[in-house]
């Protein structure tokens, strides 16, 4: 019993792991893939003329210029020197084509190319996989001892150099070569570990889209080479097929045929199949209007998958605060039949936005987000003494008509708006996200017309409260008294109807500038001109420090150099034995490699750098060492054989 309780503890566990892709290559992927490639119909390059044709045939796009491409084939293969990735391009798109048959290949030619290169012992894998595919795709057969040869070579090649490059195309060569090529299924656990996982969601190899291509391809040609089960969990088939549908905007010709045939590939495993469960273009977003979550399940080319038709909601959570308001819901099949239709408005959902746990063949989760009308409860507006000693005076206006009566306010007032907003569907009042009162002026032409908008807030009873003191605001208005426009403007991202009102019209009298009566510096924040240049922000370094006087200066110096002035007076009293000096390379290297280190040592005082002068005293360290310690030994030798 405890058995059977865990294991159903983690199939409801595990049904709300994601194990599906969360898009698909669509008609606009579509568009770009073959905007991309289509410049190879130039036929300006080898290259050029495989990706066009290749990439077309892996969108199921018509072929143009079969005849221009085959007669540029044929010129190009005429060419020599031919090397084995030219010789490749030539042999695939000849075969895509498959309407060349009336002309002919210059077959000995290349062929000839390319078993020289099978038989180079230091043969790379690149040239092999050329080499080999071109064989394959021309028709030559290839010998058993040649493949053991070609085993032989790769085997020693991984001992040398085990990269993913090469590894990528050894499955590639493995898979040509049938049983003799087994030895690389063995690596293919070795190569998945050295894959990247970004966010749990994306797999990938080290050197981005082209070796991710090659090694996933090789992957799933050498298993189905060897009629074996692919070796890779539906994990990670789920995370390399996501980085493949996250690359679609791909820049390259190269790029997009990579990627193609990956998708290709993947879509068209007999078994291993990435599924993809994303919302549809139209069920994004519910509301009364539009009640229905619509949820598209396909393969990674957007086509029907067979056996889909059992769709559920296990859960749907509103997101903050994790609250389940549905759950196990079946989706209905719609007229087309990867599409599935669930009414989420039926649990008359409160607005905001949801986590729906998808589940049939595989999982997902879907985010939609529930709308909502939004209705004025009721608005009042007019005017209160700024000190509050008196009750306002407030007039009723309902939405959307304007306030009958214009209404006045001095520098000795305020303006007082009060509303409440509602769920038209609920009728329940709902606070918003943006909630502004906008003021614009009337009398004042375009280009000089005073506005500003300020925010209302509301308390905890969702009731939203303006206030603002004339006196106060008049330095934002720029003291332009007048009349001016009054407008509520609602907004938020749970809306269906935001709106823009006007409420009334108000005439303002502010203060002139300058007098006694000017209220106290305004408290907001708005200002009308907050786009203008600021004033120029310039640098000042620190001044440097008062020196001493020159006196005070000299003075030191003297002192610094006195005792110096004193050795040379004790030399002159004790007296200098210059004969006895040994003339010798080191003697004079020694003691002009000291007088130099004396000398950097004042220079360096003077004007260079801690840096540049231990370059100097490294070389000049160095002979002065050298040339001491010769010079030390010859007197220590002189002295010896003196006594």
């Amino acid at each position: 019993m405890l058995l059977i309780l865990l294991m159903t503890l983690g199939m409801a566990l595990g049904a709300d792991v994601p194990s599906s892709t969360n898009t698909y290559f669509t008609l606009a992927d579509k568009a770009h893939m073959k905007k991309l490639v289509e410049p190879g119909f130039q036929l300006q390059d080898l290259a050029g003329a495989y990706h066009a044709v290749l990439g077309y045939n892996l969108i199921k796009e018509p072929i143009v210029k079969i005849a221009e491409t085959c007669e540029f084939l044929i010129k190009e293969a005429g060419k020599t020197p031919l090397l084995p990735e030219q010789v490749y391009y030539i042999a695939s798109t000849w075969k895509t084509l498959g309407k060349c048959q009336q002309k002919s290949l210059p077959l000995s030619a290349l062929t000839k190319v390319l078993t020289s290169t099978l038989e180079k012992p230091d043969s790379t894998p690149k040239s092999i996989y050329h080499s080999l595919n071109s064989l394959v795709l021309l028709g030559q057969k290839i010998s058993d001892s040649t493949k053991t040869k070609i085993a032989k070579t790769l085997e020693e090649s991984l001992k040398k150099d085990g990269n993913l490059l090469n590894l990528g195309y050894i499955f590639h060569i493995a898979a040509e070569l049938g049983p003799t090529g087994a030895f690389a299924f063995d690596h293919i656990e070795e190569v998945m570990a050295q894959a990247d996982e970004t966010d749990g969601q994306f797999l990938q190899f080290e050197g981005g889209l082209p070796v991710t291509s090659l090694v996933t391809n090789g992957i799933y040609k050498l298993a189905s080479s060897l009629k074996k089960k692919l070796p890779l969990k539906y994990e990670q088939i789920v995370k390399l097929a996501n980085y493949f549908l996250q690359r679609l905007s791909v820049k390259s010709p190269e790029g997009a045929v990579s990627l193609l045939s990956s998708i290709d590939v993947m879509a068209n495993h007999p078994s291993e199949k990435p599924i993809c469960i994303t919302l549809s273009k139209n069920g994004a977003v519910i509301s009364e209007e539009q009640p229905m979550v619509y949820v598209k399940v396909c393969d990674l080319f957007g086509n029907p998958v067979p056996s889909s038709s059992n769709l559920v909601a296990n859960t749907a959570t509103k997101v903050g605060d994790d609250v389940v308001v549905m759950s196990k819901k079946n989706f209905q099949v719609t007229s087309d039949k990867t599409i599935f239709g669930l009414n989420f408005m039926s649990i008359s959902p409160e607005p905001g936005f949801y986590n729906i746990a998808v589940s049939g063949q595989v999982s997902n989760t879907v985010k939609v987000k529930v709308l909502t009308k939004i209705e004025v409860n009721f608005l009042e507006i007019g005017t209160a003494d700024a000190d509050q000693t008196t009750q306002p005076k407030l007039v009723k206006v309902s939405y959307p008509e304007k306030c009958n009566k214009k209404i006045e306010a001095d520098f000795q007032q305020k303006l007082v708006i009060r509303f409440a907003l509602k769920n038209a569907s609920k009728n329940k009042s709902m606070r918003v996200h943006q909630a502004f009162v906008r003021l614009s002026s009337i009398s004042s032409t375009e280009k000089d017309q005073p506005e500003i908008i300020f925010v209302a807030e509301s308390d905890a009873s969702n009731l939203y409260k303006f206030d603002m003191p004339v006196g106060t605001a008049a330095k934002n208005f720029g003291y332009h008294s007048g009349e001016y426009n009054v407008e509520l403007i609602i907004g938020d991202a749970l809306l269906k109807n935001s709106l823009k009102w006007t409420i009334a019209t108000v005439s303002l009298k502010f203060p002139e500038p300058g007098t006694s009566e000017v209220a106290k510096a305004s408290t907001y924040k708005q200002k009308p001109y907050v786009y203008a240049p600021k004033p120029e922000i310039q640098h000042m370094f620190r001044e440097p420090e008062k020196r001493p006087p020159a006196f005070v200066s000299n003075l030191f110096t003297a002192l610094c150099l006195s005792p110096l002035l004193i050795l040379l007076i004790l030399w002159v009293k004790v007296g200098i034995n210059i004969s006895n000096f040994p003339v010798s390379p080191s003697a004079i290297l020694f003691h002009l490699g000291l007088g130099s280190i004396f000398t950097l040592f004042g220079v360096f005082w003077l004007k260079l750098n801690m840096f540049t002068t231990l370059q100097y005293l490294l070389g000049l360290g160095l002979v002065t060492f050298l040339s001491g310690n010769r010079l030390l030994s010859q007197i220590a030798h002189n002295r010896k054989s003196s006594r």
